[in-house]
C-alpha cells in the first residue's frame, strides 16, 4: 500500500488522539478546581520541583480516592500550568 493512500487515516488517528487529550486536559482541570480546590487553596506547581511534587500528588491522589485515570488526567493538566526551567 502506498504512503499516499494511508494518509487520510494518519491524519485521522492524530485528530482523535488530539481530541481525546484536550479532553482528558479539560477533566484534568474539572478534577484541579474541583476535588483539589474542595479541600485546600490550589499550589503552584512551578515553586516545587518535580520529585517534591510527584510525592506530593501521590499522597494526594490516595487521599482524594482518584481512579488511575483521573489521577493521569489531573498530571497531564498540571503539566501545562509548570513553566519549562
Amino acid at each position: 500500500m502506498k504512503v499516499a493512500n494511508l494518509l487520510p487515516y494518519l491524519l485521522l488517528s492524530l485528530f482523535v488522539t488530539l481530541g481525546a487529550e484536550a479532553g482528558d486536559l479539560e477533566a484534568g482541570k474539572k478534577i484541579y478546581t474541583g476535588k483539589c480546590a474542595r479541600c485546600h487553596k490550589l499550589r503552584d506547581p512551578n515553586k516545587y520541583d518535580e520529585a517534591a511534587w510527584d510525592k506530593w500528588m501521590g499522597k494526594m491522589n490516595k487521599k482524594a480516592k482518584l481512579t488511575d485515570e483521573q489521577s493521569q488526567q489531573l498530571a497531564e493538566y498540571i503539566q501545562t500550568l509548570r513553566t519549562p526551567k
